[in-house]
Formats: C-alpha cells, structure tokens, sequence
C-alpha cells in the first residue's frame, strides 16, 4: 500500500492481510508491471542462487529461525544473508524488499 492508496483499498487490505493473506496495491502492480513489459532488468538477478532463495523466504513472510530451519543455517547465517541482500540491492526497509521480490516475479501476491 502507499500514501495515494483509496481508504476502502485499505480497508480491504487490512482485512485480507487479517485472514492470513497478502495485499498489493493497484498502482505498484501496475508499476511492476510496466517495467516488466519495457523489459527492465531486475537488481536481483545480481544475486547468488541462496541469496535469491533466502530473498523469496524472506518476502514470503518468513522469520529468519524459520529460514534457518529449512536450510538447516544458523539463524545468524540467515540474518547475516539478509544484511548482505539489503546491500546488494541498496534496499532500505525489508518492504522495499518484498517490492523488489515482487517486482522481479521472484514472489507473487495473488
């Protein structure tokens, strides 16, 4: 969601963020969109096959124990993964994050 989005967009996406699911405002999926068909190419194809994969964990809504456990890593490794993402990709919240993940089809919200 951002700033421009409508009240009742909120609303719904408040309710089905409270159902367990996820919500993608209008304009950033017609921004990924977009740059999707002008054939932008996305910063995550920079990364390494675990880097990408702890990314799509990651965007996916998993904590880093939960990584760590599927990828029989120390949460630390997990967290330390997770620095070097944000680094790599120059992003500043985890939200930014997930946008990129979107954005690049590495995670879909539908």
């Amino acid at each position: 969601m951002t700033k421009s989005s409508a009240p009742d967009e909120l609303v719904r996406a408040v309710e089905v963020v409270g159902r367990g699911g996820r919500a993608l405002s209008d304009d950033i999926a017609h921004e990924i969109a977009a740059d999707r068909l002008a054939g932008h190419r996305s910063p995550i194809d920079d990364l390494g096959p675990r880097e990408t994969e702890i990314l799509r964990m990651l965007a996916s809504g998993m904590a880093a124990e939960e990584i760590a456990g599927a990828l029989c890593l120390s949460p630390k490794t997990v967290q330390n993964y997770h620095y070097q993402i944000k680094a790599k990709l120059e992003a500043k919240t985890d939200a930014h994050l997930v946008w990129m993940a979107v954005g690049s089809g590495l995670v879909s919200f539908s």
